[in-house]
């Protein structure tokens, strides 16, 4: 079975309620999303909610390339950073 491709944009949330979330791209394009049950949110590269997003927050949003409505993963601030720090 081939996985379809996903494919991630780039916005500001300008709301969140439940499970929708919507933001504008750079272009002032509002866009907007229910986020998936099993969406992987994050923030700083930790576990979170989409309740935890707030206004204005810079967001990398993840989309099925055939349904770009559906959110499966949202992420803001730095992602993760693995190993040791110097």
């Amino acid at each position: 079975m081939t996985k379809t491709p996903e494919t991630t944009h780039e916005g500001k949330v300008v709301s969140v309620a439940g499970d929708k979330l919507t933001t504008t791209c750079s272009q002032g394009q509002q866009h907007c999303h229910t986020v998936a049950k099993d969406a992987k949110v994050t923030c700083d590269g930790k576990a979170s909610k989409a309740a935890d997003l707030k206004t204005g927050t810079e967001v990398r949003v993840t989309c099925h390339k055939d349904d770009k409505s559906v959110a499966t993963a949202v992420a803001s601030g730095k992602p993760a950073t693995t190993g040791h720090k110097a």
